[in-house]
């Protein structure tokens, strides 16, 4: 079994959450690669991981994060 965390993304519903273009403003400055990640990115990672190329991993989280959880 893997996992997929995915950092803040910008979504219909999260225009829900009080203040979420202040933190989606905050990740853009902070994450390494300067920008916050896209709904795409995350599915491009659930189709690797449900591919054969990934058939040698198991019990991993994978961040999708543009590198925020490194910080």
């Amino acid at each position: 079994v893997n996992s997929i965390s995915a950092g803040p993304i910008r979504t219909l519903s999260a225009k829900g959450i009080s203040d979420f273009n202040l933190i989606l403003k905050n990740i853009e400055e902070k994450s390494p690669l300067r920008r916050t990640t896209t709904p795409e990115e995350v599915g491009d990672t659930a189709l690797f991981l449900f591919s054969d190329l990934s058939r040698g991993i198991t019990g991993e989280n994978i961040h999708v994060d543009s590198g925020f959880h490194i910080l």
